[in-house]
């Protein structure tokens, strides 16, 4: 099964007055992401722009995705990137190929879920409405004479989409194109950022399957403990390690310690990865 991570560099270097920054511990969990991938699922590429894509090269990570892609150059000045951040996932997502898998770097999924994806759309856990993530339509103000499609329902639970399959190449293409309508049509000043692109991504999806009669459903259930033998999704988790740097080294290392167990012929990769050699010398150094 084909699939995909996307880095946008825009957002990001927006955020870093100019500069990339992906840090140490985001690196080791995308390149877990797509070794993992790689080793029971399937070839997974990084669609990125060209400056994300000279940035994964110096910083030694390219080698660790079958492919690279600049097709996210063709977004620059087409899509706002503070309001919608996340923008890249879904514009990437149209240069595929359906069927295929859409996955967040922050997510490792850690065995075959192939036999998981029977329905026509799977993403990764539903979320219930909060209001202060999804709030009602009204909030947003819309323009240029768009309206909501009559047929969305807006009762329907929102769907991660950390990580998200797509059997039907007709129906990729209409998600997208109906969040990018949406993209282009809001007023956004006065716009929070995060309510935005959760309505653009992740309630768009399930009202756009329902409306299509595409079976939708997800890998897995977050209030089940059992979660982590199926992904690890660092979401929430990547504040504790921006501010703690004892957790921080901590969480690398058993990163580290995985990717050389699990995928040896990887390992000495990471002496080539300024941010991520240092870990790398000090496993080297652990009594096996």
């Amino acid at each position: 099964m084909r699939a995909f991570h996307s880095f946008w560099s825009e957002p990001n270097r927006s955020r870093h007055n100019g500069s990339i920054v992906f840090p140490d511990f985001e690196q080791l969990t995308a390149i877990l992401s797509a070794l993992e991938w790689r080793s029971h699922s399937g070839p997974v590429c990084m669609i990125t722009d060209s400056d994300g894509a000279e940035y994964f090269r110096r910083a030694g990570l390219s080698v660790f995705w079958d492919s690279t892609e600049t097709a996210l150059d063709d977004l620059s000045g087409k899509t706002d990137p503070f309001l919608f951040w996340a923008a890249g996932k879904l514009y990437s997502l149209k240069t595929m190929k359906a069927p295929c898998v859409m996955l967040d770097t922050d997510i490792i999924i850690w065995k075959d879920i192939r036999d998981m994806l029977s329905a026509d759309v799977v993403a990764a856990h539903p979320e219930q409405l909060n209001e202060n993530v999804y709030p009602d339509r009204a909030v947003f103000r819309l323009k240029n004479g768009y309206e909501f499609p009559s047929e969305w329902d807006f009762s329907l639970d929102a769907a991660n989409t950390a990580f998200l399959y797509i059997r039907n190449q007709d129906f990729l293409e209409h998600y997208v194109d109906r969040a990018a309508e949406f993209f282009a049509n809001v007023e956004a000043e006065g716009l929070n950022p995060v309510t935005a692109m959760c309505f653009a991504e992740q309630r768009v999806l399930p009202m756009c399957a329902a409306a299509k009669k595409q079976s939708i459903g997800f890998l897995f259930d977050i209030c089940d403990a059992d979660i982590q033998d199926i992904a690890t999704h660092t979401w929430g988790f990547k504040q504790v390690l921006e501010e703690l740097p004892e957790s921080r080294y901590q969480f690398c290392m058993r990163c580290v310690r995985r990717i050389a167990v699990d995928f040896p012929e990887f390992a000495d990769r990471l002496k080539q990865c300024p941010d991520l050699a240092a870990y790398y010398e000090d496993y080297c150094r652990e009594p096996k």
